[in-house]
């Protein structure tokens, strides 16, 4: 198993190590109840989310974070319905998870019955939909998603739960978050960007002495002139630059109802117009 893990890690770009002291004691729940070690990792990222395959205490488990921590637990197995027990390994559900229903060949189980009700959606029922058979129990723990295998899984198998399981982890993000929990922006989970330069220690030109530099004055200094300013006043008259005189009242437009009558100006005679004879008065009121 540990030679195909590390085959199926070089042909997908992921890193391979025997153990990973940073995982150890990261999930309580599912395979990881009986407080075994990971070992023979498989690291690497797949659909958006850090992704992790292992062997748990004997048990094949491939994990992926969500990136939003939660205390809310929620369990899918494959159990039989009669009697509350996994129906592989015969190991008993938690006490501290509620039934909520059941999806495909999966009973959901959770801490909170009605968030993890909200929950569901189309994408859980696509998602356990495509999980292989030989997958037994998927849960989503802290901001993880896991699923266990039974015994045999292969490289194929693992291919196949990738797509369902950052699904899965997509989902996962709507749960409540942990109480408390600080949202801290992980940059190594966020898309590439342009490489940066190596770090460069500080450096000094010419053998340049480290020297006192006063800080910058908020305001520049203000400087009096040694003549006062000259500043206009209304206290007297004073005339500044040339200005034409001019009579006061005057307008070059001419007024437009002055009182002159304008057809007999010279201007208007000269232009042709025809002359209405009003001596009848109006006709509209004559209509019968």
């Amino acid at each position: 198993m540990r030679r195909e893990r590390r085959q199926w890690a070089e042909k997908n770009g992921f890193s391979f190590s025997k153990h990973d002291e940073y995982l150890v004691d990261e999930w309580t729940r599912g395979a990881a109840a009986g407080g075994a070690a990971p070992k023979d990792i498989v690291q690497g990222s797949a659909y958006g989310h850090e992704m992790v395959l292992m062997d748990l205490g004997g048990v094949n488990v491939m994990a992926m974070r969500t990136g939003a921590a939660t205390e809310i637990v929620v369990d899918f197995r494959r159990v039989d319905r009669d009697q509350r027990n996994d129906r592989t390994t015969g190991e008993a559900v938690f006490d501290d998870l509620l039934e909520v229903g059941h999806i495909a060949d999966f009973t959901v189980y959770a801490t909170d019955a009605a968030v993890a009700s909200r929950m569901i959606d189309a994408r859980v029922v696509t998602a356990c939909d495509s999980l292989p058979e030989i997958v037994t129990a998927v849960w989503m723990e802290s901001d993880w998603v896991l699923a266990q295998t039974d015994k045999g899984s292969h490289a194929s198998d693992w291919d196949e739960m990738l797509a369902p399981l950052g699904l899965l982890a997509d989902v996962a993000r709507v749960l409540p978050p942990r109480s408390m929990a600080n949202q801290i922006l992980k940059f190594e989970g966020a898309d590439p960007t342009r490489m940066m330069g190596p770090k460069q220690p500080p450096a000094f030109e010419n053998n340049q002495l480290l020297h006192v530099v006063p800080d910058p004055q908020d305001h520049p200094p203000i400087q009096r002139p040694s003549e006062p300013v000259e500043l206009p006043t209304r206290s007297k008259a004073e005339a500044r630059g040339y200005l034409e005189p001019y009579a006061l009242g005057v307008d070059e437009v001419d007024a437009i109802a002055d009182g002159v009558d304008k057809s007999q100006e010279g201007g208007h005679r000269k232009r042709p117009h025809v002359k209405r004879d009003l001596s009848a008065g109006p006709s509209i009121f004559d209509d019968e």
